[in-house]
């Protein structure tokens, strides 16, 4: 009997976690071992975080297509954090790519996949938009062409332009 609810409760949590309304916070390393803390970028500004591997297609499409809007998501206080998956043997091919893909943004590494565990998350890329005390406003699993203009309409409905200095 014990062991059916450990497996439920197993079972369940995706979903328990799917529904929270708050990201647990969380450091991890940059790809040049800066560390940062999700709730002390979250205290200055929107984020669109997405978890992500270098093996996953979709992922580096969706990555390509935040880096075009760069400019549209510093103008409205909102950066990107990109969370990689990736196991040991793809492990030290990530700053390499990431350098041939010329994303600014920061890679975050997630070796024991700790965080994406903790973050109930089942396929990659999954990418949320979140604000203030790690609030979840969104959150979207896998990547298809047009899904950033979601991302767009979500940061304009919830960041209000930065006023020009």
């Amino acid at each position: 009997m014990k062991s059916r609810i450990v497996i439920l409760v197993l079972m369940l949590l995706p979903i328990i976690l799917a529904a929270q309304s708050i990201l647990p916070d969380f450091t991890l390393e940059t790809m040049d071992g800066r560390k940062i803390t999700l709730s002390e970028v979250t205290a200055e500004s929107g984020v669109i975080l997405s978890f992500w591997a270098t093996w996953c297609k979709p992922c580096v499409r969706e990555l390509g297509k935040l880096e075009e809007m760069e400019e549209f998501l510093a103008q409205h206080n909102v950066i990107v954090i990109a969370v990689n998956e990736d196991g040991p043997r793809t492990r030290p091919r990530v700053k390499p790519f990431v350098t041939r893909e010329g994303w600014s943004f920061d890679i975050l590494m997630d070796p024991g996949h700790r965080v994406k565990n903790q973050s109930g998350i089942a396929e990659l890329p999954e990418t949320f938009i979140i604000g203030a005390n790690n609030e979840v406003f969104y959150r979207h699993s896998g990547y298809k062409p047009g899904d950033e203009a979601i991302y767009e309409r979500k940061v304009r409905e919830l960041f209000a332009p930065k006023e020009n200095d």
